[in-house]
């Protein structure tokens, strides 16, 4: 019988070269194994992470295969195999190279944390790291005393097809990474990786977590209530004491800012199935705190998309002006929306109007959905016949502290224009997932820029100069506003803003994103221009 097993042989070393092609194939099949072996790729894991997901034919640990997923660290050009981030990765690696040329001081790498592909986030991802890019773009302008280069971590999905912790590892392994922005969304995944980070004394200034109990001491201020939320959570206890500081309003002072828009009680709160969700298992309670309690709960399976017509149906039950409190992920707001519209067409609909009112996740409409579904759904919904005559209304929390130029923000002109520089699309601000990023990304710049140009940059430093953003002359000079901390690490000093989303118009003069016109307290209602 023949053998199963295959001789090797290594090419003659007293020959001044090899005399063939197949020698020279042979020759580098050794070297790399010495190498592989001398370097301890000795496990079937590190050869996996070794061999998959890499930019080029050699072998490089530093992004890797989870599930159906490309996640790991990159610092650019390589997109982990995603189209839609390919322009900005690109621009990254671009500004990773030029850094050094910009700033005169010690150089700083600052790491980037985000899912690139969970459902959850949708295309607002892209418009996460655009806002990351632009905030290192301005980074290293006028002024800078530190040449800022990013490494992004894409930790892939939360169910499946992602390593959240093997990336945030990989991060924290790196001895040059001085600060991290992003980390997430909300998410039990999010509060490891976060006390990952907080091991290797590296500070986080998140930009879209917005859940109570994601904070340095569970937000107790806020008095939460975790009993609806999946048991086993770690967030409940604060996570990553001393490290972690968020720019994104939490979900408690958006409820209250919508209670102070919103004054009657809500006829429902329509709110998904479980409490794996610390978004919305967090948010529930202060909303029905809110208004008093025992306020009726419509539930909803997220897994199933055929429970939101069923909700329209219940609520347009009604024969009145009715109110919904939307508590869940803005991902089947859309199908909410349209469903209503449908139920009237259908002459299904007995209620006057409906007044739809969610926190923040409700930015997602104004931005075009990476699923054609979604973005079927979403544009349905916003042209609809009942959106646009206004018995059916969408009211929501700003994630961030502005969507456009106002007073309150002077520095929006830098950020725009730093986004057109950049070679972005406008159109992606909408959502203000951008914003928030570039925010996160200047919280860090404005600590490297108190620091001395000539000293190497310390995790320590960096961590005490933000904590030391804390009163209004101490504020760091975001694109939404000025951002200050209180002792937990929330963003304090500003009320998030509530505002009305308005119909899909054709007017030639309107945003590249959909519109909103501010709803402020005491007032009614406002109408949208037409």
């Amino acid at each position: 019988m023949a053998s199963r097993y295959r001789l090797w042989v290594i090419p003659r070393l007293d020959r001044p070269f090899p005399r063939r092609w197949t020698d020279w194939v042979r020759l580098a099949v050794v070297v790399v194994l010495v190498v592989l072996a001398g370097a301890g790729f000795a496990s079937g894991e590190t050869l996996h992470r070794a061999f998959t997901c890499n930019e080029s034919w050699l072998p490089d640990t530093a992004a890797w295969q989870a599930g159906d997923r490309c996640v790991g660290l990159s610092e650019g050009p390589y997109a982990f195999d995603l189209d839609a981030f390919s322009q900005v990765f690109g621009v990254i690696d671009a500004q990773n190279r030029a850094a050094a040329d910009e700033c005169p001081g010690s150089p700083a790498t600052v790491g980037v944390l985000l899912t690139m592909t969970d459902q959850l986030a949708g295309s607002r991802a892209v418009h996460e790291l655009e806002g990351m890019a632009v905030g290192q773009r301005r980074a290293n302008s006028t002024g800078c005393l530190h040449p800022m280069q990013l490494v992004i971590g894409q930790i892939g999905d939360y169910q499946r097809n992602g390593d959240p912790l093997g990336v945030a590892r990989a991060m924290a392994a790196r001895a040059d990474v001085v600060a991290v922005a992003g980390i997430g969304l909300s998410h039990q995944s999010t509060a490891e990786v976060a006390e990952v980070l907080a091991a290797a004394g590296i500070p986080m200034v998140s930009d879209v977590v917005t859940a109570e109990g994601f904070d340095q001491d569970g937000s107790k201020t806020d008095t939460p209530d975790f009993t609806g939320c999946d048991k086993g959570n770690s967030y409940a206890d604060g996570i990553a004491s001393d490290y972690i500081y968020r720019v994104g309003f939490r979900v408690a002072v958006q409820v209250q800012a919508i209670g102070a828009v919103v004054t009657g009680r809500p006829d429902f709160i329509m709110v998904p199935v479980g409490g794996s969700d610390p978004y919305t298992c967090t948010t529930l309670p202060f909303l029905q705190r809110q208004y008093g309690g025992n306020l009726i709960e419509v539930k909803f399976d997220t897994s199933e998309p055929s429970t939101v017509p069923q909700t329209a149906k219940r609520v347009c039950s009604t024969v009145k002006d009715v109110t919904i409190a939307y508590i869940a992920r803005g991902r089947d707001l859309g199908r909410l929306l349209y469903s209503l519209d449908e139920a009237y067409a259908n002459g299904q609909c007995a209620a006057t109007s409906v007044t739809v009112v969610s926190t923040s996740d409700g930015n997602r409409l104004r931005t075009v959905e990476s699923d054609p579904a979604l973005e079927d759904l979403r544009t349905k919904a916003l042209s609809s016949k009942t959106f646009v005559d206004g018995r059916v209304r969408l009211l929501f929390t700003l994630v961030a502290g502005a969507d456009g130029p106002h007073a309150s923000n002077p520095n929006w002109t830098v950020f725009e224009q730093a986004y057109r520089d950049a070679g972005f699309d406008i159109a992606h601000v909408g959502d203000g997932w951008a914003v928030n990023a570039y925010d996160a990304v200047t919280t860090i710049d404005t600590a490297l820029r108190s620091l001395p140009a000539t000293s190497p940059v310390r995790r320590s430093q960096v961590n005490a100069t933000i904590s030391g953003f804390s009163a209004p002359d101490a504020a760091v000079p975001g694109a939404g506003g000025p951002i200050i901390f209180d002792n937990s690490g929330n963003r304090t000093g500003q009320t998030p803003q509530v505002v009305r989303l308005c119909p899909v118009t054709t007017s030639v003069d309107r945003p590249p994103y959909v519109p909103t016109v501010e709803a402020r307290p005491g007032e009614s209602i406002p109408q949208c221009v037409r």
